[in-house]
């Protein structure tokens, strides 16, 4: 059985069904849209797709993870393109560790802030949900890596080694909270009862851990935002 990261709703709280679909690709001049799950078959599907194609931004739409290798896989390749990537929506599990390959990670204005973040947490098996913890060793090493050493080693333990399999870490522009302290970084833990309880830690936004490397936020052209209106009206 292949591992996989699985994926959890920020707004349901509550463990996805099972991808019913692979990850979709467009091309919009040089940017890439990626959206939807990872699929086991989704690197294959990119060298493919990647045939004599320019791309310099990898753009992760609305994507809620899935296959763990696939995901370490593509942002490797997007890594040694040295290619940059943006993120539109939510983008979690196998989908964030895509987003990391990137050289330069914006949030852009696919979507509002408020709605746009980046979610990490630890392996397993998407069908018995048992952790893998003999998996989180490369995990945390390739976090550690690809954010230059930012993200807090507490918080990277309790990401790659959580008390329960659904606990997640969202990372969130800092722009996303103008008021009150500076916060970004919000840990979800799964209570003994079922429910999640969910703390934003002050100090952190997804900048100052590393996950985004540019402040600003990046403006998509036209024609990329009517391809993500156009993935968002699809059944």
């Amino acid at each position: 059985m292949r591992p996989y990261l699985a994926t959890l709703s920020l707004c349901a709280l509550a463990l996805a069904a099972p991808a019913a679909r692979a990850m979709e690709f467009h091309t919009v001049g040089d940017t890439l849209v990626l959206s939807g799950p990872v699929d086991g078959g989704d690197l294959a599907r990119l060298r493919d797709h990647m045939a004599d194609a320019h791309f310099k931004l990898v753009l992760l739409h609305e994507s809620p993870g899935g296959d763990l290798f696939n995901g370490y896989q593509i942002a490797n390749w997007v890594r040694s393109e040295h290619l940059a990537t943006a993120v539109s929506g939510k983008c979690e599990s196998a989908c964030a560790l895509i987003f990391l390959g990137g050289v330069e990670r914006s949030f852009s204005d696919g979507r509002p802030l408020g709605e746009t973040m980046v979610g990490l947490h630890g392996a397993f098996h998407y069908e018995t949900h048992q952790p893998l913890p003999e998996l989180s060793p490369r995990m945390a090493y390739v976090i550690k890596t690809m954010t230059d050493g930012k993200y807090p080693p507490d918080l990277l333990k309790r990401t790659v080694y959580p008390l329960h399999p659904d606990n997640l870490v969202y990372a969130f522009h800092p722009l996303r909270f103008e008021s009150g302290p500076k916060r970004g970084v919000m840990e979800c833990q799964k209570q003994t009862d079922g429910d999640f309880k969910c703390a934003m830690l002050d100090g952190l936004d997804a900048i100052k851990i590393g996950v985004v490397t540019n402040p600003e936020i990046l403006a998509l052209p036209a024609e990329v935002k009517d391809v993500l209106q156009r993935l968002d009206r699809a059944p």
